[in-house]
């Protein structure tokens, strides 16, 4: 009897092999790769994946404290890296839990005290600029108090807000933008040449801007702290009550991609981590989590 093997298993195993040939033609290359690259000496591996791990731990480290406005003068670098290694050798602390304790409740209510000086500071300073720039040729002030100066004439649609009651729009604005405090010092931009996606969850004078110019404009905003991060600070450079610049041109308005309709495992579940958001990072237009989201515009 001639026995017969179903065409899906055949098709099954197939498919089972296909991934199989390609690891292991990659594992291979990966070897000739590694053959054919010579030793690192061991004093040069030390030095540069001690480098490494420092430095990573430095950038988190000022990821996590510049937002309470700590900054590197606010340390003692030699106490610090021997606190460090002292934690990292799980040796016992030559300062007691308590006094650290102390300090550190001690340490907040100073950058607390300090971030308030520096946020009326700002505001005043803003306030200020505002003020006169407002005074110039070709500036406009809206009612919520932005401030815009058209670079560029857009010809394009406008945003259309969706009718009151109906879901908020899915939609996505390509921009390249730039943007400054007021003595110039510039922040964040998007990558030369190129345009990034944007959704409404920014803060208010960015949103109000994105939905006011016609496709094809090329504004410069000038926002008052209250339309941007307001007393929040966002990092070592925008400190509390800071005015920002933006030059933003909008090229396009379009259907922003589909949210998969597939549970997403929490990061670290299975090996894998959270796929990106629709929009990349961008650093600065991020509405504050503790605000309200503005409504859309009618």
């Amino acid at each position: 009897m001639t026995s017969r093997i179903p065409a899906a298993l055949l098709t099954t195993g197939l498919l089972l092999t296909l991934p199989l040939s390609a690891q292991t033609t990659a594992e291979k290359a990966a070897e000739a790769e590694k053959a054919a690259t010579p030793p690192i000496d061991p004093a040069t591996v030390k030095n540069d994946s001690s480098y490494g791990f420092g430095y990573r731990s430095g950038r988190q480290f000022a990821q996590q404290t510049s937002r309470f406005g700590l900054s590197l003068a606010d340390l003692d670098r030699e106490i610090f890296m021997k606190a460090f290694f002292d934690g990292a050798e799980e040796s016992e602390p030559t300062v007691s839990e308590d006094k650290i304790n102390a300090a550190l409740q001690a340490l907040g209510e100073q950058l607390q005290a300090r971030e308030k000086a520096v946020a009326e500071q700002n505001l005043a300073a803003g306030n200020a600029f505002l003020e006169e720039n407002k005074k110039r040729e070709g500036v406009t002030t809206t009612e919520s108090g932005l401030q815009y100066e058209v670079l560029k004439k857009g010809e394009g649609a406008v945003y259309q807000a969706p009718p009151a009651g109906s879901p908020p729009a899915n939609k996505q604005f390509m921009v390249k933008y730039r943007g400054t405090l007021i003595d110039g010092t510039e922040f964040d931009k998007s990558p030369e040449g190129e345009t990034v996606p944007m959704t409404l969850q920014v803060i208010p004078g960015f949103k109000e801007a994105l939905t006011s110019m016609p496709v094809g404009s090329k504004w410069k905003l000038f926002i008052p702290a209250n339309l941007a991060y307001g007393e929040q600070r966002r990092g070592p450079v925008i400190k509390p009550n800071s005015a920002l610049i933006f030059e933003l041109e909008l090229d396009n308005i379009q259907d922003a991609p589909s949210q998969p309709n597939f549970a997403i495992p929490p990061q670290g579940q299975g090996g894998q981590s959270r796929p990106r958001a629709v929009s990349p990072p961008v650093r600065v237009p991020t509405r504050p989590a503790d605000e309200e989201a503005p409504k859309d515009k009618e």
